[in-house]
């Protein structure tokens, strides 16, 4: 039989597909695809159009988040559609909580944006500030520390500096995590505050209080508890290190 009848071949399916033909044997042996036909001379596999759209199919759904099982039961007799609408649920939701945090980033500006809002409960891995180190620094640093200890990093929520009796200093880093009841995590309960975004120089710490105390007065918060100062984690990266100007989101608490 000649080849053009058999189907397409390995190199010619993975090549219109843009992955490897390993990547086309390993989808086969996942049991996502199967072979329309096999010589047994050469060994050489064919595959058919419904492989190619199946490969196709598949790459789409990983490219979405979806894991093997998922993507099985997407394709198995059953027909399980559901499973695989609450994980692209989940995966929406999750890109339009990066889309909405993207954009504040980009519409931050040295005038505030102030809003009401409720906060909710979160686990931090969390360290006293002692001593007169940068606080961007010493934030860092507490990152670091949280990495070498085998935490797990809450990803959702950004790394913040919580400062008590407010105006006089005490403060701590705060490290979102996902463990509980472990050594030096904390639970910061859920609160009402107030929320005011703007970029500003974290390390300036004096003028910075200044303008947010300033900002808080005239929203009717006397004397507030605490603070917190939320750094995106994009901060952290080389790029944006050495930038005194930071996108801060401060949380008030009354």
């Amino acid at each position: 039989m000649a080849e053009e009848q058999k189907g397409f071949s390995t190199f010619q399916l993975a090549k219109a597909c843009g992955i490897s033909r390993a990547t086309i044997l390993r989808l086969e042996q996942d049991g996502f695809i199967f072979p329309s036909y096999i010589d047994n001379s050469s060994g050489k596999r064919f595959y058919s159009f419904c492989d190619a759209a199946r490969v196709i199919q598949i790459l789409t759904l990983r490219s979405f988040g979806l894991q093997k099982p998922i993507i099985h039961n997407f394709f198995d007799d059953q027909e399980n559609y559901q499973v695989c609408l609450d994980v692209l649920q989940e995966q929406v939701e999750k890109l339009t909580r990066i889309i909405r945090v993207v954009k504040n980033w980009q519409n931050a500006s040295d005038e505030a944006q102030i809003s009401h809002k409720k906060i909710a409960a979160i686990n931090c891995y969390r360290k006293e500030l002692k001593t007169n180190e940068p606080l961007l620094d010493f934030l860092i640093k507490t990152f670091e520390e949280v990495i070498a200890l085998g935490y797990e990093i809450n990803i959702s929520r950004t790394p913040f500096l919580q400062i008590y009796n407010f105006p006089h200093k005490k403060v701590y880093a705060c490290i979102p995590v996902l463990q509980k009841n472990m050594n030096n995590i904390v639970q910061i309960p859920s609160c009402r505050a107030l929320s005011i975004q703007l970029r500003s120089n974290i390390q300036n710490t004096p003028r910075l209080l200044k303008t947010i105390t300033t900002k808080i007065r005239k929203h009717g918060y006397i004397s507030p508890s605490q603070l917190r100062i939320h750094l995106p984690y994009d901060e952290f990266t080389r790029k944006n290190y050495s930038n005194p100007q930071k996108v801060l989101k401060i949380i008030v608490v009354d």
